[in-house]
């Protein structure tokens, strides 16, 4: 097995020397001019009262009965001038924060909260549990090539709280910045940013350094989530980050065109960004678009698609005209239907690569996930890791300098020398060939390397018996379950969500 080593948890953004744009600044004006007309003469649905009265007490114009937004032009422009460029997505240290919008690169997310596991024993697919969410946190907390955390499968033992519960065995369980999709109402919001003000020592201190943030999901087309929204404005009012995830699929919520995608999902974006700059100016926001298309003959979603990937890249260049920071939405293999096939190896390169040469500032990325985001399988990570190990060494280019050109050595050896002698090259051949799950050595007669997969769960498995995540303080750890145990017992949380 690839040799592991017993570390504290660290991050290892991927900034890229080679740069590429999809769109012109012609295209990007017209793009970012459409979803302003969108805005102002179509309108996005707000189902919450709430929102609602937000938006007319600036001067949008609100239709209470359809729950329809229109917003002039000018409150957008002006309104997103309060969204901060930059912040910090705190972790527990401050060698763990993601400092977005600073030129450092791209951070990588676990993206997740899939129903479904593949159990780590028995090889068999499982609805997921609380221990899953929380060995993936530990996980997670081990590979630094993953910046930022998301709880990659959901506590489905635990019911009508399970988002709840998942965020505390997330917190228990890594050093990382915690982000959450699935504490849609404003009850559960107020729970959870309870447990991150315990956490972080305190409500002004959480503020100060956000440990913990929410991505919230439109409903494709131009419409939000009441409970979505009402949480959004909760997190904003604490001062943590809030993401506008728009989902816009060509041919289906979007026009069968990859531009008329972009400024569906750009108009959703901004109409949430906007309203949180309302309620609290200066909250830390951000958008991300996921493209997608619908298989004309199957009708099945693909968010794999080429078309989807470059939509989802000149989404980036949208949202930094807009001053906002993106997380750019490669789904890093979730269209696969299984775990070592070459649909992993074509999606899994081609769109994270996409996504760092293109600027973002975030990016999903190694999550273990398959079958459209809906099944994790743990095994997979070091298939991830490795591709991103690759994207790193692509988007560095080429060092030229007098030491890689080399000459003193190409002198001293002459033609038809060898260089597999020389000290320098018994330094840096190494680096040219890291260790690969695909290159172990096999001890069997006739095998020339090892089967990938088991080299991959024997990694996953070193990891789950001898990484031991940084703890919480033993009164904060029981502070949060107390916040679970109440929210457990909350019957007016469980009337909301079961109303969602």
């Amino acid at each position: 097995m690839i040799k592991l080593e017993e570390r504290r948890a660290s991050i290892q953004p991927i900034k890229s020397k080679l740069k590429i744009s999809i769109l012109d600044d012609g295209d990007i004006k017209k793009i970012n001019q459409t979803a302003l007309n969108i805005l102002e003469e179509v309108g996005v649905v707000f189902p919450s009262q709430k929102a609602l009265k937000i938006f007319a007490d600036a001067g949008a114009k609100v239709d209470f009965e359809k729950k329809l937004v229109k917003i002039p032009s000018h409150l957008v422009t002006d309104y997103l001038k309060k969204a901060p460029r930059r912040y910090t997505l705190a972790g527990r240290r401050p060698e763990l924060d993601a400092k977005i919008g600073e030129g450092n690169g791209t951070y990588f997310y676990s993206s997740g909260e899939a129903p479904s596991i593949v159990d780590f024993e028995t090889g068999k697919r499982r609805p997921s549990i609380l221990s899953d969410v929380a060995n993936m946190a530990k996980i997670i907390d081990y590979f630094p090539i993953v910046s930022l955390m998301w709880p990659t499968v959901s506590a489905g033992d635990k019911g009508e709280t399970a988002p709840i519960h998942g965020v505390e065995a997330c917190f228990n369980n890594t050093e990382k910045h915690l982000q959450t999709e699935s504490v849609m109402d404003e009850i559960s919001a107020k729970y959870t940013i309870e447990m991150a003000s315990v956490v972080a020592g305190g409500r002004d201190k959480l503020r100060e350094r956000p440990v913990y943030s929410l991505l919230l999901c439109s409903i494709a087309p131009l419409a939000q989530d009441r409970g979505g929204i009402e949480s959004a404005l909760a997190f904003a009012e604490a001062g943590l980050p809030v993401g506008f995830m728009s989902m816009p699929t060509m041919g289906l919520t979007a026009p069968p065109y990859q531009a008329a995608d972009l400024a569906v999902g750009l108009a959703e974006g901004l109409a949430g960004c906007v309203l949180l700059q309302i309620a609290s100016p200066g909250a830390p926001v951000f958008i991300t678009i996921q493209p997608a298309v619908i298989n004309p003959r199957s009708g099945d979603y693909m968010y794999g698609s080429a078309f989807s990937q470059i939509t989802s890249a000149a989404a980036i260049q949208l949202a930094h005209s807009n001053g906002l920071p993106i997380l750019s939405c490669a789904n890093f293999g979730g269209s696969a239907y299984k775990l070592n096939s070459w649909q992993v190896g074509r999606e899994n390169v081609y769109v994270s690569l996409l996504a760092v040469m293109a600027g973002a500032d975030m990016s999903f990325g190694p999550s273990s996930l398959i079958e459209a985001g809906s099944l994790l399988d743990m095994s997979r990570l070091p298939f991830d890791r490795e591709i991103f190990q690759s994207i790193d060494i692509i988007t560095k280019g080429i060092k030229v300098n007098d030491e890689t050109l080399a000459f003193d050595m190409i002198r001293e050896i002459g033609p038809q020398g060898t260089f597999l002698g020389q000290r320098r090259t018994a330094e840096e051949l190494p680096k040219l060939w890291p260790p690969s799950i695909l290159f172990e050595k096999s001890q069997v007669i006739g095998e020339k390397y090892r089967d990938a997969e088991e080299v991959a769960h024997e990694m996953i498995d070193w990891v789950l018996k001898n990484h031991h995540p940084a703890p919480l303080d033993e009164k904060v750890r029981q502070e949060l379950r107390k916040i679970v145990a109440a929210a457990d017992q909350d019957e007016n949380l469980k009337r909301e969500i079961r109303g969602r």
